[in-house]
Formats: C-alpha cells, sequence, structure tokens
C-alpha cells in the first residue's frame, strides 16, 4: 500500500515559495484536529507552516495515544522529528520487533533518511512535531521486498535522451509510454515520473509531475519533464535515474503502485 497524501512535489515552487513573513505560533494558538487515517486512533494533528499535503516546507505536530503502534513503513523523503513530551521506540526493518528499537525521550531529536523501512511503538501519551519537504507521504510496501505480481505493465521508449547521457538545466527528458492496466477503472489510475539518486547512502526520490490520468484500459502517452528545476534540487545527487509508475488512487489519501517500467540511467 502506498498511502500518500494528496500532491506530487514540484520542486520549482519548493524553490519559489521560500517564507517572506515571520512565522511565530504560541502553545495556546495552537489548533488541533483529528489525525489522518495513516496515524493510530485518537492521533491528533496540528499544522504550523505550511501544507503536508502540498510541496514545500512544513511544521507539523502529532499527538499519538499511550499504547499505539505505526507499523513499518517509508519515506520518499527524511523525516525530521522532535519528541516534545511522551516517549517514541523507534526500530527498523521490515518486521516490528518490540525488542530491537531505540527509546526516544522528551527532547530527543532523530532524522529517518528516505525509503528507509521503519516503525514506531508509544509506551507514553507522545507528542512530536516534524518538519520536511511536503507533500507528506508513508508508504507501507518494502522497497526492498521481491516485487508482487503487477496489475498493470509500462514499457518507456523512444526517449528524447539516451540512457546515460548528461544532464544540464537545458536537458527536457521526452518519451513514449505504453501501459497496460488490468482491471482497469476510469479516474483511478495514474501515471508519474520518479527521479532517484543513486550516489550510495544518499537515495532521494522526487515524484516529478502532476498526476496524469487514464482513459483507457491500455495505450500509449507522451511524458514530457522539464529537468532544470529537477537538477537545481540539492538533496537529488548524481548520478541519477528514472522509472515510469502506474499507480492506483483508492482514497483521498491512498494510491497503490500497480506497475513500473525498467530504471533508465542518467548520469
Amino acid at each position: 500500500m502506498r498511502t500518500a497524501l494528496l500532491g506530487l512535489i514540484l520542486v520549482s515552487a519548493v524553490l519559489a515559495n521560500a517564507q517572506e513573513t515571520p512565522i511565530g505560533v504560541t502553545p495556546e494558538a495552537v489548533v488541533w484536529n483529528d489525525g489522518p487515517p495513516t496515524l493510530p486512533a485518537g492521533s491528533k494533528m496540528a499544522i504550523l507552516e505550511g501544507n503536508p499535503r502540498a510541496e514545500g516546507m512544513f511544521t507539523m505536530r502529532v499527538r499519538i495515544p499511550a499504547g499505539s503502534a505505526i507499523p513499518p513503513h517509508w519515506h520518499p523523503r527524511q523525516e525530521r522529528v522532535t519528541i516534545l513530551s511522551g516517549a517514541v521506540d523507534l526500530g527498523f526493518g521490515s518486521v516490528a520487533n518490540k525488542d530491537s528499537v531505540t527509546r526516544y525521550r522528551s527532547g530527543s531529536f532523530y532524522v529517518n533518511p528516505p525509503r528507509v523501512m521503519h516503525y514506531l511503538f508509544f509506551p507514553e501519551a507522545t507528542e512530536m512535531q516534524m518538519t520536511g519537504v511536503g507533500p507528506w507521504e508513508l508508504i507501507a510496501t518494502d522497497p526492498n521486498a521481491p516485487p508482487a505480481i503487477p496489475t498493470a505493465t509500462v514499457t518507456v521508449h523512444d526517449i528524447a535522451l539516451s540512457a546515460g547521457s548528461d544532464l544540464t538545466a537545458a536537458t527536457t527528458f521526452k518519451a513514449e509510454v505504453d501501459y497496460q492496466v488490468h482491471n482497469f477503472r476510469r479516474s483511478t489510475y495514474y501515471l508519474e515520473i520518479v527521479f532517484e539518486t543513486t550516489k550510495p547512502n544518499q537515495t532521494f526520490s522526487i515524484p516529478s509531475v502532476s498526476p496524469k490520468f487514464l482513459d483507457s484500459a491500455t495505450g500509449t502517452v507522451t511524458m514530457t519533464q522539464d529537468l532544470r528545476h529537477i537538477l537545481a534540487y540539492p538533496a537529488l545527487k548524481h548520478p541519477i535515474r528514472l522509472r515510469v509508475y502506474v499507480e492506483e488512487q483508492r482514497t483521498e489519501r491512498s494510491s497503490h503502485v500497480a506497475g513500473m517500467s525498467d530504471w533508465i540511467e542518467l548520469k
């Protein structure tokens, strides 16, 4: 399951939407609302800065009830967490294990790298603050697990940028994409391009285009992406690769990877 807050990151907006006015929030002014379905029942969320559903910087606080747990998952972008009160037990791996965790109490801080499976237990009622680049996504499928039987196939061809090409600010990626979706439903499936750094220990992924919803179960579409802002994003390190995903949108905040193309290696 790929659970995501609606929207895909547009790097141009991240660069353009720099803060222009001061932001200040006192404790009594914080507005708390029910947390999204991706958090345990009874959770509360408060947005201090930006919008976790959209592109750009955000800061939010969450309150998690005692005895709760969040099963193994990962995020496409770094997750910076400060524990304001209570305690959280953080572990890594695709299987939750209470015997293999580190406890972070009030005043603690940690950063989870992108695409690293981790899980959480909450022995106490806990309040955390998270800062990152939206949209905030929580993805439960293990990126290192063998691929499941696909429900869609994707093939990228006629690329107007040869594999292994040097990328510059003037580079534009353009390709024809063949797709076939099983059990197709209109306004449910869409295509997206994802760029990823392949530099060891610095993996960073950027979904780069708005969803291209599909009108039929099979077909060919042309996908184009200006790489000027992609290359300007500092966390995306060379060498770079890309692939095209078929996603099934299941709810407003939830989507599932139905199929994907092979990786296309770039410099």
